[in-house]
């Protein structure tokens, strides 16, 4: 948030734009730009606005930086009732985990997932160059909707469309060119693929080594990218065009295996928690589409259960209250020894539970479910708090 805010109050009070260290693509900077100028509008008339105990933010200058994201919020549940039930859109509009991200933690990741599910909307609609247009932006947001880009594209390639691959191309191409174009002029595209694309994608190179789950679990930093990475992120597309063979639309091959592939990037890659909350919407998207009611409870239970372990173990409740970070407020639930493997394994059980509802066969939602994984996280925390495994 004190990032947001420093670029803002740079741009409002002198006019200028540096992109070179912009810690994100600067899709998101424009739409924060449009929310802070009612905020700067505010201040100038004679709005004080008070600073809540260690935040990086004031009061309502941090609603104004978050205002895009609960915005994209607003949309997708619009969205959502549109391709499915109101339930279904209502189990992610009252999500804890995405409410926490857009309105509590100020992440962005709900203006890539509007992106992300107006273009599966589209595609749904069979209207493809609006899919690829959405899909663009969304992943020039965060990397993660140039997924549905790529098998877009590749359903044209095997469906021997040529003429409609270099359209939706030259479409991609053109808006890259039209966001990039600030941070090219400003020399700040090296930054990009080491401090974004690299580390997306887990390869040598990129600006920052923190952790993955395997890492965690293990009680290291992140090593480098295992050797079967690719093996993992190579069974999509493979697994895209063995399922577009046997049907004419891809609307559902696309869905399903974008769920997966968001699995795999939260498993594999140097995720970050937010990360977690991009397998739900779509999940709840393939759960309308599929009659599976239990996906669709289970994906809200992922996202509460998700917001208490990145509350918890990896930030602290006092970062929300008070602004600041480690600080334990439920000394038995957060601060203890191992809660990074506690959190590693917890989660990969909520993953290959969401995994295992996609794939198999639809089943009803059982509460067991959670008990399950409550059970999971207890036992972690016995064997990396209390015994110490991972230091034997």
């Amino acid at each position: 948030m004190s990032i947001w805010a420093n670029y803002q109050r740079l741009f409002y009070a002198s006019g200028t734009l540096d992109f070179r260290y912009f810690p994100t693509l600067p899709v998101i900077y424009y739409f924060q730009l449009a929310a802070y100028s009612f905020y700067a509008l505010s201040v100038n008339l004679g709005l004080r606005d008070p600073l809540l105990f260690y935040h990086t933010t004031y009061a309502m200058e941090g609603v104004f930086l978050k205002l895009p994201m609960i915005l994209a919020d607003l949309g997708i549940f619009l969205l959502l009732v549109r391709v499915s039930k109101t339930l279904v859109a209502s189990l992610y509009f009252l999500n804890p985990f995405m409410i926490y991200l857009s309105a509590a933690w100020g992440t962005y990741d709900s203006i890539m997932i509007f992106f992300l599910v107006a273009g599966f909307l589209a595609l749904e609609r069979n209207h493809k160059l609006l899919a690829t247009t959405s899909f663009a932006v969304s992943g020039l947001v965060k990397l993660f909707g140039l997924v549905p880009l790529a098998l877009i594209l590749l359903e044209s390639l095997v469906r021997r469309r040529f003429k409609t691959f270099f359209f939706q191309l030259g479409l991609f191409g053109l808006i890259s060119l039209v966001v990039l174009a600030p941070i090219i002029f400003q020399g700040g595209i090296q930054n990009f693929f080491s401090g974004f694309a690299l580390r997306f994608l887990s390869l040598s190179g990129a600006q920052t080594r923190t952790w993955n789950f395997f890492a965690a679990v293990q009680g290291t930093m992140y090593g480098g990218a295992p050797p079967f990475i690719w093996l993992a992120y190579i069974s999509i597309p493979v697994a895209f065009v063995m399922q577009i063979r046997k049907t004419a639309s891809s609307f559902l091959p696309m869905l399903q295996l974008c769920v997966i592939g968001a699995v795999l990037l939260n498993v594999f890659s140097q995720g970050e928690p937010q990360w977690l909350s991009w397998p739900i919407p779509l999940a709840l998207m393939y759960a309308s589409a599929t009659n599976r009611e239990g996906l669709g409870f289970f994906s809200y239970s992922f996202g509460a259960i998700a917001t208490f372990l990145v509350m918890t173990l990896t930030q602290g409740t006092g970062y929300v209250l008070f602004g600041l970070l480690h600080t334990s407020y439920l000394a038995p639930l957060e601060g203890f020894a191992g809660t990074l493997p506690v959190y590693a394994v917890t989660t990969l059980s909520l993953l290959a539970l969401l995994t295992g509802y996609v794939l198999v066969k639809p089943v009803k939602f059982r509460f067991e479910v959670v008990a399950l994984v409550l059970i999971i996280y207890c036992q972690a925390y016995f064997w990396f708090s209390i015994v110490g495994i991972q230091n034997l």
